[in-house]
């Protein structure tokens, strides 16, 4: 099983923490965010079968960038 440490995130409104880990061989990132529902945005995505999209906030882009893996 994968080991993964938190680079960041937390709970701005109690209820949702979006979230990035970085996976323990450094070389992906498992992100958790806020689901996405919109079908535009879905159509627009076009996700092959198997994958998944989910919105995060900028912060955490800016917390991978920090760390030096972004």
């Amino acid at each position: 099983m994968a080991k993964l440490t938190k680079l960041g995130g937390g709970c701005q409104d109690g209820r949702t923490c979006p979230a990035v880990f970085v996976v323990d061989d450094g070389d992906a990132y498992i992100v958790q965010g806020w689901e996405l529902t919109d079908p535009e945005i879905l159509a627009e995505l076009q996700l092959p079968a198997g994958e998944s999209a989910v919105k995060i906030p900028a912060s955490l882009v800016e917390v991978m960038r920090s760390a030096g893996r972004g």
